[in-house]
């Protein structure tokens, strides 16, 4: 890893052959905002059933009873600034990663890695790997993209996805077909086809007589549809606007372990999302100002009923209910765009509620919680290569409907001030790192520090 680092940056600094010349000249950077990644997100967490709590569970698990008060807090300082969300969903190729102090002993950390070549005059060939690791989820995704952009220069394009595991029976694919152009907008449908080779792995096993802790037998295929659209044609607006769910998906759970009672398991669920950002005319290149907002809403459902009954009538043994709606207000500033010693400034605020009326833990249920949480950063840049960030965050959660310790122990509301170091290596590199200050403490304030780092090539 230290000989791969060293090589990118000498042929970053030192020059590149002309031939690789496009790759090693990224575009100007776009400020904004951006939807797509947090509606992907939604969908990597409904193929990664191996990043949850119990694998044979709910699609969203939350998990409270893993969740501490300050958790949203940690998660929204950890992660990259607003402003360079747009640039790096339209990019096709760089990294991105997080490394945030949780505890004592435990790091917050994500890791987004993408890369894309041509195959061939008319193709392109991609990888993506997805890392995510929080107290109630870690993820670990690899994404093999085979795309056929701008077909016949007709601006319509087909993606094929699949994602390579170690699990083979968690194995998932994707299919989409859409049409784009840069200077009107873009529109997709989408298939998701979640562990097709289920019930071949399960074959196998069984006619090889391998034993299985826990088997998973598909009743019917299990498919998400998922709609994006885009729309830039609007003078200084853009809006996203996204749709989709997983049709109910039924399988069959049984367990080598007798005492364990075999179930029949239904999953579906619903989604949908929504963004918009206006730029408002400030006159000069030198000042720019964009507002905007996001909401992400997320329905799913579990129900279990007696083993052997295919048609769902059978005697119900229960259901799992999860809702979650996310919403968020901003606005982005920068001051002195182009010069030496420009300053960026940004401010959110941002809304949670999470509904899971059927939850239970050895502390005590949450059916019911809800966050608001501001956050107002700037980060000014006195030199090309350095600079300073100052950022204030304060969350209020509150548990309006739980019960047990854990209830209590969640409601509470917490304030931080971040500072951080920046700098920024023309186009290619922008990194942060720096410490946090619980001002809600009278000592030992120092608290979670934490680094971004965004490569562009």
């Amino acid at each position: 890893m230290p000989a791969l680092a060293l090589a990118l940056a000498v042929s970053v600094f030192a020059g590149i052959p002309s031939g690789d010349a496009m790759r090693w000249q990224p575009p100007a950077i776009e400020h904004g905002f951006d939807l797509q990644e947090g509606w992907d997100d939604a969908w990597r967490r409904f193929q990664d059933r191996h990043g949850r709590p119990d694998i044979h569970g709910p699609l969203l698990q939350p998990s409270p009873e893993l969740q501490d008060d300050e958790l949203e807090l940690a998660q929204f300082v950890a992660e990259h600034p607003m402003a360079y969300g747009r640039d790096w969903a339209n990019s096709s190729r760089g990294a991105r990663l997080f490394v945030h102090s949780d505890d004592e002993f435990t790091f917050l950390n994500r890791v987004r890695l993408k890369e894309r070549v041509p195959m061939g005059s008319a193709a392109a060939f991609g990888m993506r790997f997805d890392r995510y690791e929080l107290r109630p989820y870690h993820s670990s995704l690899v994404r093999l993209d085979f795309v056929f952009p701008d077909i016949a220069g007709t601006g319509a394009f087909v993606e094929i996805r699949p994602v390579a595991r170690f699990e083979k029976p968690d194995l998932d694919l994707d299919v989409a077909v859409g049409w784009a152009r840069p200077e009107l907008g873009r529109a997709a449908l989408r298939v998701y086809f979640m562990d097709p080779f289920n019930n071949a792995s399960d074959a196998l096993a069984k006619n090889r007589s391998t034993p299985q802790e826990v088997r998973t037998l598909q009743r019917n295929p299990s498919v998400g549809l998922s709609g994006e659209l885009e729309l830039s044609r609007l003078r200084n607006v853009r809006a996203q606007a996204y749709f989709g769910g997983l049709f109910p998906s039924h399988a069959s759970m049984s367990f080598d372990d007798e005492d364990r009672v075999p179930y029949e398991r239904e999953q579906s669920a619903i989604l949908g999302g929504g963004w918009v950002e206006a730029r408002v005319p400030t006159g000069t290149d030198a000042a720019t100002l964009a507002f905007g907002g996001t909401v992400l809403g997320q329905r799913t459902a579990e129900v279990r009923t007696q083993f052997g009954d295919l048609r769902g009538a059978g005697a119900f043994l229960g259901q799992t209910r999860e809702r979650e709606l996310k919403a968020r207000v901003y606005g982005i500033s920068e001051l002195g765009a182009g010069t030496r010693g420009h300053t960026l400034l940004e401010a959110a605020l941002a809304y949670r509620r999470t509904r899971l009326p059927e939850h239970e833990s050895r502390y005590g249920s949450i059916r019911d919680d809800r966050s608001w949480l501001g956050m107002a950063r700037a980060t000014w840049m006195p030199t090309r290569v350095f600079g300073l960030e100052l950022t204030y965050l304060a969350v209020d959660r509150r548990v309006t409907d739980g019960d047990g310790i854990l209830a209590p122990f969640l409601t509470d509301t917490n304030h931080r001030l971040v500072t951080r170091f920046a700098f920024a290596f023309g186009p290619y590199v922008y990194a942060t790192f720096g410490t946090g200050w619980d001002i809600d403490r009278d000592a030992n304030v120092y608290d979670q520090s934490g680094m971004t780092l965004t490569a562009r090539w």
